[in-house]
Order: structure tokens, then sequence, then C-alpha cells
């Protein structure tokens, strides 16, 4: 009832007849028309871009490593005020060098995880072989044998490593001799 009320009260021909004339139209006056119109000529503003699709953070693979990098080039594309030329160049070669290194890094995660299998399973083998010894079991010709010569790559391996490591022009040391 209530908006009926309102309704009939606010919609009258007076009122009708008065938008109408306040746009121009009745009576027909087209220079009222085309003055209301706000006509300025300028350039559009670029859309924006949604920075939750996007947070720039470290690599952790080089599909993301290439991702980001098509990201960046894309975003220096609609950067408007500078060449992208040069910038593509360099974010061309940065992206190759991650890629590089991601993948270096999966090769080199895989060996180490490899050798601590290696080391893990050598260190299962010589406390079994100490427990066995504390224990009075026997010690047959061929065990002791491959004992020593576990022995002696051991050794051979440290001297290596102390070569290696006290020599920083990386050439072959004097003759030097472990035992």
């Amino acid at each position: 009832m209530a908006f009926k009320a309102t309704y009939e009260e606010s919609i009258t021909s007076q009122n009708m007849k008065s938008g109408f004339r306040e746009t121009g139209l009745i009576p027909f006056n087209p220079e009222a028309v085309l003055s209301k119109l706000d006509i300025r000529i300028r350039t559009p503003t670029p859309p924006l871009f949604n920075l939750d699709q996007w947070i720039s953070q470290t690599p952790r693979n080089p599909t993301e490593a290439l991702s980001q990098s098509t990201l960046v080039k894309s975003r220096i594309t609609h950067h408007q005020s500078s060449s992208p030329t040069p910038i593509f160049e360099s974010v061309l070669a940065l992206a190759k060098g991650i890629e590089r290194l991601a993948h270096e890094n999966t090769l080199l995660t895989a060996e180490i995880r490899i050798l601590r299998k290696a080391n893990e399973a050598l260190s299962k083998r010589r406390r079994a072989e100490k427990n066995q010894l504390r224990q009075g079991g026997v010690l047959t010709g061929q065990e002791a044998l491959d004992i020593l010569s576990q022995q002696e790559v051991d050794i051979q391996i440290q001297c290596d490593e102390r070569q290696k490591g006290g020599n920083s022009n990386g050439e072959a040391s004097s003759n030097r001799c472990c035992t």
C-alpha cells in the first residue's frame, strides 16, 4: 500500500514532461541535447594487471623459471614508455641461466640421494662386521682380505682428497705417498 501511494505521487504527467524537457526531447531541441554531452578525447588507461595472479618468488624448477620469465616479458611489452628489446635479451639470458641451474640442481640432488644410500649401506655392513667380531664370531680369510682392501681404498680416497684440497691451482701436486 505504501509503495502504490508513493508511486502515484511521484509518477505524474507533469513530472514526466519535465523529465523529457530537461533532456531536450520535448519540445524537440537538438542543441540542448548536444550541449549536455561531455565529449573529451583521451587515451584510455591500460588495463590493470591482477597482482593476485602472480607473486614474484624464487622458482623451484625449470617450468616455474620459464613461466616467470614469460610473465616478465609480457609485463615489459605492456609497459609503454620503454623499448623492450634490450630488456627481452636480458630476461632471456637470465631465464636460460636459471633453467640450466635448475636442471643441474636436480641432477646433483639425485646424485646426493644415491651417494647417501650407498654410504648408509656401507655403514651398515661395517657395523655388522664389527658386531660379529665383538660377539666372538669367526672371521674367514676372505673377510679379512675384504676388510684390508676396504681400508686401503679408504686411505687412498683420503689421500686423493687431501691432494685435491691442498693444491689451490688445481694442478697435480708433487709425488706424495700415502701409507
